[in-house]
């Protein structure tokens, strides 16, 4: 029943966000569009010159900030709010992919699934310290056994992504 509930819930954080990145897009002027994903995602602005570290160091920082609050005793909703953002990031973005000429190809072979995937699995990052009732009080527990299966999902994703890039988008 939890893990339902639990889907649901970030089932509708995925679905408000990504349409809450449509509409900024649509508010923001195209040049203040284009300085916002510089600073987040660069690739997004020029898919020709992708590096490995462009594609890894985004992923690395989105990581580190769902962690940081994720484990964070007190500040644990804060993760949800964090991929929340990291997901309306995806929808502006995915709009100004979409809206370019010739990027229907880009957006559907390596920008829309990976990212999903990346977000469905920072959701689950999210979970890797949860409290646990034991009588009267609650522990905090750190289920090792989740965030290693989450880092090896995340690296084996990431070096799709990066073959992707690298090898699938030049021949289109």
């Amino acid at each position: 029943m939890f893990r339902s509930v639990l889907f649901i819930q970030y089932a509708i954080i995925l679905a408000i966000s990504f349409v809450s990145g449509v509409i900024c897009f649509q508010v923001f002027p195209l040049d203040k569009s284009m300085k916002l994903i510089s600073y987040i995602d660069p690739r997004v602005l020029d898919i020709t010159d992708i590096s490995v570290w462009g594609t890894i160091l985004p992923l690395i920082a989105w990581m580190v900030l769902v962690l940081f609050f994720a484990t964070h005793p007190y500040l644990h909703v804060l993760a949800k709010l964090v991929v929340g953002i990291k997901i309306t990031f995806f929808g502006f973005s995915s709009v100004f992919l979409l809206t370019q000429q010739e990027s229907l190809l880009v957006y559907s072979v390596w920008w829309f699934p990976f990212q999903l995937i990346y977000c469905f699995l920072l959701f689950m990052l999210c979970s890797v310290y949860s409290a646990k009732k034991v009588g009267p009080n609650k522990k905090f527990v750190f289920s090792q056994r989740l965030f290693v299966t989450l880092l090896i999902a995340l690296s084996v994703i990431c070096v799709g992504e990066i073959v992707s890039i690298s090898y699938i988008l030049p021949r289109l």
